[in-house]
């Protein structure tokens, strides 16, 4: 009997440790803010959470965002400050187009344009790695485009970073700021509160289709965006993922899992988890109910 309890232990921490989960940043130096002094009271308190927290992260940057006359200098310390604090930073093209709606050359232009401030700083903190993030996860509509790009981007070196889970924090945080710059603080907090029970019902979801498509845990790779909801519950959002059993891992550690050495053909317009993609791949069908923002939110979302 007590041999089979220790067994039982053994298999459950084994199982817990391979919960692993990279976190990855998009839209560099910070989006939607109030004004540069928002941003960087906000990429402060976002960098300052992240070393409590422990992690080692990826930010993918727009460089576009840089450019706003009188604030250059200072949005490139913003990015600057993501290094100084151990973490990393990403391309994530110049102006976050669709590749959808571009050409393979326009959309290449795009990439090499926005890394033209980001290896410098780089460069100056030893930075080896270059990873790549597509915009809106478009990756070709047709086939000349997607396979095109992706001979691109190995003959500049760049490793792109897939996704595997998000929780639509983009859509959750424009309710978010709408109701910041009406100064409602009540439903502040209630946009919070349903955008972290949404995330929780989108990892239960992911984990269920993981175990469909891959048929075992995955190091998986976690998207969400540099805005002031993430900013505000960075410590809750990670909460979650520790309440569930993750550990958390570099990209450059979860890119090692085999399973993105498998490749994808999915062609279309629309952008969405690489678990999709594989599954797609595979002509695999799921059971599994999408996860749908709550109503309230989407109308608030849609004006309406």
């Amino acid at each position: 009997m007590r041999l089979s309890f220790l067994f039982l232990i053994l298999i459950t921490f084994a199982t817990k440790a391979q919960k692993q989960i990279a976190i990855t940043v998009d839209d560099l130096p910070f989006v939607q803010e109030l004004s540069l002094k928002h941003a960087q009271e906000s990429t402060t308190k976002l960098l300052s959470k992240m070393k409590q927290q422990n992690l080692k992260t990826v930010g993918f940057v727009n460089e576009n965002s840089v450019y706003k006359f009188g604030e250059i200098d200072e949005r490139i310390a913003l990015l600057d400050a993501w290094l100084v604090n151990g973490q990393q930073l990403g391309n994530h093209t110049f102006s976050h187009p669709s590749f959808s709606k571009l050409s393979l050359e326009d959309f290449e232009a795009e990439t090499l344009k926005g890394e033209i401030i980001t290896e410098k700083i780089k460069q100056k903190y030893d930075q080896t790695e270059r990873y790549f993030r597509y915009p809106f996860l478009h990756t070709g509509s047709d086939s000349l485009k997607k396979y095109g790009f992706q001979s691109f981007l190995k003959k500049k070196g760049y490793q792109n970073a897939p996704v595997t889970i998000d929780a639509d924090d983009w859509l959750f945080n424009k309710v978010y700021m709408d109701a910041m710059k009406a100064n409602n603080k009540d439903l502040m907090k209630s946009v919070a509160e349903k955008y972290l029970k949404h995330t929780e019902n989108y990892f239960e979801y992911y984990e269920k289709l993981t175990q469909e498509v891959v048929g075992r845990p995955i190091k998986h790779v976690f998207l969400c965006h540099a805005n002031a909801l993430n900013t505000d519950y960075f410590n809750e959002l990670i909460g979650i993922m520790r309440k569930r059993g993750y550990t958390f891992i570099t990209l450059k550690e979860a890119l090692q899992d085999e399973i993105y050495e498998r490749s994808e053909h999915v062609i279309t317009s629309n952008g969405f988890s690489w678990l999709h993609r594989w599954r797609m791949t595979d002509k695999k069908k799921t059971n599994l109910k999408d996860i749908e923002v709550p109503a309230d939110i989407q109308a608030m979302y849609d004006g309406k």
